[in-house]
């Protein structure tokens, strides 16, 4: 991936989590230089719970929305070792739909890698 590349991957990010926590956020650096947008943990469970409701009232068309939304938090969550400590497997056991999708959507983002 080229650096422009993820400069856009990482703006559309922060656009995401800004429109779905209502304020713009930060990033930080991690110890090996790298720039990472804070917030998105925060966002993706606000993704997963209106995920849930748009699951039960079977609305296609917002699942779809969250979908993309969640999906781009997977680089970054990636990148800091979330799945490490909380493997797709764990997401995607349990009767929670949302999580379920997220550990779906980590384990097709990994195997592409």
């Amino acid at each position: 991936m080229t650096d422009n590349a993820i400069v856009d991957r990482d703006n559309k990010l922060a656009a995401l989590n800004s429109a779905t926590l209502g304020a713009e956020m930060p990033q930080i650096t991690l110890p090996d230089g790298s720039k990472v947008q804070t917030g998105t943990m925060g966002a993706l469970l606000i993704n997963i719970r209106a995920y849930n409701e748009a699951h039960k009232a079977e609305d296609k068309d917002k699942k779809a929305q969250l979908e993309e939304s969640m999906r781009a938090t997977l680089p970054l969550l990636d990148k800091v070792g979330m799945f490490d400590l909380f493997p797709a497997e764990e997401w995607i056991s349990g009767d929670n739909e949302g999580r379920k999708v997220v550990g779906q959507m980590y384990q097709e983002f990994k195997s592409r890698q």
